[in-house]
């Protein structure tokens, strides 16, 4: 005899979505889409973000006496060292990703000094039209040099896509609008130069 209580409602199993099987949190995750966006939107300012996240999960993550903060102010000496300690993790857990830990690295080391000494070198000798045209380029090996970066960490901590990270935070938002004014200030600044030449030329 079936003792079921037949005007029960109708129980289902329900599984609670997880996050992907194996993720560790020992470095920072971010989807690639979202981490574009955010570093290209704040005008590069998010990798200051970016880089503390990185070394604070890992200390955490690894009990270690390091400062997050010293080696983001000083990632051209540090950033090495980030891809070391992410390839030691993907090796160690034997997952899998396609890469040479230093050359990313090194890219970005050379960007960011090319890009200071060019700053310092051509304040007085450039026009600033041409310095902001600089600084906009530079952005494009720099942030694929962490882009890089950042997949190898996703991949290291098991969340290859960043999916557990991958929607907008009013922070984030907050990032963009900083971002936004920065763009917006340089655009003008050189297209207020350029004009500048451009009638001083025509004039007779």
């Amino acid at each position: 005899m079936d003792d079921r209580n037949l005007y029960a409602p109708p129980i289902s199993d329900v599984t609670p979505v997880a996050g992907p099987v194996g993720r560790t949190n020992e470095f920072f995750v971010v989807s690639p889409r979202k981490f574009c966006l955010l570093y290209f939107g704040t005008f590069g300012l998010y990798q200051l973000y970016w880089l503390y996240m990185h070394w604070a999960r890992y200390r955490r993550a690894h009990s270690v006496a390091l400062s997050p903060v010293t080696r983001t102010l000083f990632a051209v000496f540090y950033t090495h060292s980030l891809t070391k300690r992410i390839d030691a993790s993907l090796r160690a857990s034997a997952r899998v990703f396609a890469w040479k830990p230093a050359f990313p690295a090194t890219v970005y080391v050379i960007a960011q000094v090319v890009g200071l000494v060019v700053d310092l070198a051509a304040q007085s000798r450039v026009a600033a039209s041409a310095i902001d045209l600089f600084d906009v380029l530079i952005l494009l090996p720099l942030g694929w040099a962490l882009l890089k970066i950042q997949l190898a960490a996703n991949a290291a901590c098991a969340d290859p896509q960043g999916e557990s990270n991958q929607l907008l935070t009013p922070a984030n938002y907050l990032w963009l609008m900083l971002g936004a004014a920065l763009w917006l200030l340089t655009l003008t600044t050189m297209a207020g130069v350029f004009m500048a030449d451009y009638v001083g030329e025509l004039r007779p």
